[in-house]
């Protein structure tokens, strides 16, 4: 569904049930693990402003929940009402603080003096400080930096200016901490111009021998074997099982298509009609944030399959899949299109390809919400990555299921996709002490370390979940930096 479909739905149920009572002021996509949504919001509109009365989950399909009810105005009505009895005025016990600004009439300042001492924008006091280069300038610059950190498209150059700042005045730890931050935010862009720069400075920093096998010579070598190109679409992952037969039948309907940097191969919200694959290059993968705008989550490196909701779920000329990103070429890049129809086809004489396309879709889903996660949103590219390789498998349950008993140290740990997992204690399935809804980790701290929960995991009928491997879970922590593990730990 697009944004005007699900607004012009959601506001004709409300006209239906309410008449103009309710209406609809803000339509903005959520990242589900089980695919993408729509969350409404539901205004009671008042002569006195807008009333808040519900945010409603609007799923693909159309489906929404919760349902608005009478119980949901009343409570508008109550919360405004609450609100409106707050005192106005500050209470008397701080009544003093600030002074008593109130009593002096030239306690305003001249408006006019503003213009006089408004400062230059933070970039150009660390040029200018940098250009300085003596001590006390750079002292600024250190200082003016870390402002610097909140601009997402030019944090890795700040980092990189930040650990130049930091040789020359001779702190080698700072240096190499911002260094390395550097050569992820670079390595998660494959920008390898300003990786290989961050490179040389490590190089300086580290000596020959220290550089071989440090973090940023990793991250380099890394990049450098992501991006050699393809020779043929069938030595992909995806395709290179296909038998001779069904890749001869495919290959009339490969096509190769050039992009040059910023140009667009599909947008967010069109028709998806075509499979695509990487052959060489990088194609960026943008997602439109719930505040508006665009976030460059990941870039797909040669090999990468694309656009596979245009082969999933019944074909259907009218309403076809929705693009769930839009794809952009980062640099100029060579693509395999296929047509969604020539793709299907071969999916159904061979069931182990579909599986493997719906496979890489469930994936992509995943990191689509791991992107979009208030702590996995944390964490670099690559390590999202690695957290993905550690999937063990989805599973759906049609029944109550035991997933992790109590008192026994877990070995895999749960991401909830649908329906909830119920903690149990004492075997008493009637009153579970918790419920692990939708979009919902549990068990990955007692995983990682090794915790044996009090609690019985059970797995309610209808609940589909993605198991992470426990051992492989421990081995990420052991290999990365304690920021890594401390969002890991968070999790659930």
């Amino acid at each position: 569904m697009t944004r005007e479909e699900v607004w012009r739905s959601v506001a004709d149920n409300l006209k239906e049930g309410f008449g103009r009572l309710l209406d609809v002021r803000d339509v903005r996509r959520v990242r589900r693990v089980a695919g993408d949504a729509w969350m409404v919001t539901v205004v009671l509109a008042s002569p006195s402003g807008d009333l808040h009365v519900a945010d409603v989950t609007v799923d693909d399909a159309g489906a929404s929940s919760p349902t608005i009810g009478a119980e949901h105005v009343i409570d508008a009505v109550k919360r405004a009402d609450r609100a409106s009895h707050l005192p106005a005025e500050m209470p008397d016990e701080l009544a003093d603080f600030g002074g008593g600004l109130d009593e002096a009439e030239d306690s305003t300042p001249d408006l006019g003096m503003l213009d006089e001492i408004e400062e230059e924008p933070v970039e150009a006091r660390v040029a200018a400080a940098l250009q300085r280069g003596d001590k006390k300038s750079l002292d600024e610059a250190r200082e003016l930096l870390p402002r610097m950190l909140a601009d997402h498209d030019r944090r890795g150059v700040t980092l990189l200016t930040m650990a130049a700042v930091e040789m020359k005045v001779e702190e080698p730890m700072l240096a190499r901490g911002y260094l390395e931050a550097s050569a992820r935010e670079f390595a998660d862009r494959f920008d390898l111009d300003s990786l290989e720069k961050a490179a040389v400075l490590a190089i300086q920093l580290l000596g020959h021998e220290g550089f071989a096998g440090s973090p940023v010579h990793t991250l380099l070598e890394q990049s450098r074997t992501r991006l050699q190109p393809f020779a043929r679409i069938f030595d992909t992952r995806s395709f290179a099982e296909l038998p001779a037969e069904l890749r001869a039948r495919l290959a009339a309907h490969v096509h190769l298509r050039t992009l040059a940097p910023g140009d667009t191969l599909v947008s967010e919200g069109e028709p998806s009609r075509n499979i695509f694959v990487v052959k060489s290059g990088l194609v960026g993968v943008w997602l439109e944030k719930p505040s508006g705008g665009q976030w460059l989550v990941r870039c797909c490196f040669p090999g990468w399959l694309l656009g596979e909701s245009s082969v999933l779920g019944p074909a259907n000329a009218a309403n076809p899949p929705r693009c769930m990103a839009t794809l952009k070429a980062e640099r100029v890049s060579e693509v395999w299109t296929v047509s969604a129809e020539a793709i299907r086809a071969i999916m159904e004489e061979d069931l182990a390809f579909g599986q493997r396309i719906a496979e890489t879709k469930q994936i992509h889903r995943i990191d689509s919400f791991f992107s979009m996660h208030e702590t996995m949103g944390q964490l670099d590219v690559q390590v999202r990555d690695e957290m993905l390789s550690c999937i063990q498998r989805l599973e759906t349950f049609t029944e109550q299921t035991l997933l992790l008993p109590a008192h026994q140290i877990p070995s895999v740990a749960c991401l909830v996709a649908r329906g909830s997992i119920a903690l149990v204690q004492d075997g008493n399935d009637e009153a579970p002490v918790g419920i692990i809804e939708a979009d919902s980790f549990y068990g990955v701290r007692d995983a990682i370390h090794c915790i044996a929960p009090s609690v019985a995991a059970i797995a309610r009928p209808g609940t589909t979940v993605a198991f992470f491997e426990g051992k492989r879970l421990q081995k990420l922590c052991e290999r990365s930096a304690e920021h890594v593990v401390a969002v890991l730990e968070r999790l659930g």
